[in-house]
């Protein structure tokens, strides 16, 4: 894993001149290629349009891999993807070697690509091109961005991100973001940066609070509105049930909103266990609890629905979160193996032969535990949606803070998890949450 960076390690601040600095020279070798005949300019422009098309593809194909759910290292069309990458990579670098206008033109053309190529090893070790790629980011879609920010190879990337946002560079709550996901941010630079009013109260106090800093803490407690920071607040309170019903009450009516709700029932609190399809997170509080009895109504609701809604696969992710492969499809298997009616008519099937029936709440088949959860965190069926409460459940029934996000390269995921598999005591803890009397929370 990497390194923290603590404010030891920080250098000279680099400014937004610096930044400028680097653009304006980037710019200059743009100006360059004017001088270079027309028609080899325009034989290495068509090339790289080429290699554009396909690459660009190819990085919104593996954003894509990382949404939809773990990014294993057995899914083959991943690893195809990533030779390819690497293979058109290459492109690049050769005109970069012949010309490096010929690639810093594509900041305006293709920013995406742009970006990603100034924060790969071979031309973000150069500190000129790291600014580059980095000072784009923010402009580019931000799934996508994180995704380039958070993989990059660079050696000095966490560095030069920690000596912008010293240097209170646009752009340096995003940086601050980066560093969070890349798990590099110690909390002296948190307390620093904060302390310096570069980083607001809202972003640097709670996460303060999830390493268990009592400033953090305490300002969580004077701070936070009802709903808000609803994630950190449950982490952080030893008796989580009675906190909550004290703040919200008991009535599920008279709760703020759909997510509070799924708090509700993320936390098993008995007097929000009612099920209510018609929640616009119905899908997620089925699968947090696991409970079988409620398929043939799920299935009734998905006869109502109509073929390509989005709803119909985000409730089959939902099943393949209770069930696995003990259900009959997964949900990858959606206007590619079956049409709609087809899996309606085959989840029917499977309901009438009453093969849906388990023995206690499941998941990914097996009993809703510590272990099940981990292995739906790591499973490449189950996407970003539910792998995002999942892990939410972890942390909160753990009471166990471990970063995730779906941006990690897969070596930094497993990291994690393992990390979190070595400690008995979160295992523990998750699968007594319903005795947590016993356990003195």
């Amino acid at each position: 894993m990497r390194q923290r960076i603590g404010v030891e390690h920080l250098k000279a601040p680099i400014t937004n001149q610096e930044v400028e600095g680097a653009l304006a020279k980037a710019e200059r070798a743009v100006n360059d290629l004017s001088q270079l005949p027309v028609t080899w300019l325009d034989f290495c422009n068509e090339k790289l349009s080429i290699a554009s098309e396909s690459i660009g593809f190819l990085i919104r194909q593996r954003v894509q891999i990382h949404k939809r759910g773990y990014p294993s290292r057995e899914l083959a069309y991943l690893k195809l993807i990533e030779r390819q990458i690497e293979e058109l990579k290459q492109v690049y670098l050769s005109f970069y070697r012949l010309a490096p206008g010929l690639i810093h033109q594509l900041r305006g053309q293709e920013p995406e690509i742009y970006s990603w190529l100034m924060l790969q090893g071979e031309l973000g070790s150069e500190l000129d091109n790291l600014l580059c790629g980095l000072s784009l980011l923010e402009d580019i879609d931000a799934t996508t961005a994180m995704v380039i920010a958070v993989q990059s190879p660079v050696e000095s990337m966490d560095s030069t991100l920690s000596e912008l946002i010293e240097g209170n560079a646009t752009s340096s709550a995003f940086y601050f973001e980066c560093l969070r996901v890349r798990q590099t941010l110690s909390v002296s630079l948190i307390k620093r940066w904060h302390k310096a009013s570069i980083i607001s109260s809202h972003v640097a106090l709670p996460l303060l609070a999830l390493q268990d800093v009592k400033e953090g803490i305490d300002w969580l407690n004077d701070n936070a509105g009802s709903e808000q920071y609803l994630f950190e607040r449950l982490i952080t309170k030893r008796d989580r049930g009675t906190w909550f019903r004290q703040c919200f009450g008991i009535e599920p009516n008279g709760l703020p909103s759909a997510q509070v709700l799924t708090y509700a029932k993320l936390l098993e609190l008995k007097e929000f266990e009612a099920f209510d399809i018609s929640s616009s997170l119905a899908p997620v509080d089925f699968a947090l609890g696991g409970d079988w009895k409620l398929v043939p109504q799920i299935i009734e609701h998905l006869e109502s629905l109509e073929e390509g809604e989005a709803e119909g696969e985000i409730w089959l992710q939902a099943l393949y979160v209770v069930y696995g492969k003990l259900l009959p499809l997964t949900p990858q298997d959606v206007g590619v193996e079956y049409e709609w009616e087809e899996i309606v008519d085959l989840l029917n099937e499977w309901v009438e032969d009453e093969k849906y029936i388990q023995n206690l709440p499941s998941r990914l088949g097996y009993a809703l535990s510590f272990e099940s959860t981990l292995a739906a965190m790591q499973d490449a069926n189950v996407d970003v949606l539910f792998r995002d409460w999942l892990w939410r459940q972890i942390c909160i029934q753990s009471r166990a803070y471990v970063p995730w996000d779906m941006a990690m390269p897969i070596h930094q995921q497993d990291w994690n998890f393992n990390n979190l598999k070595a400690a008995p005591s979160a295992s523990e803890r998750f699968n007594l949450r319903n005795s947590n009397a016993v356990m003195g929370y």
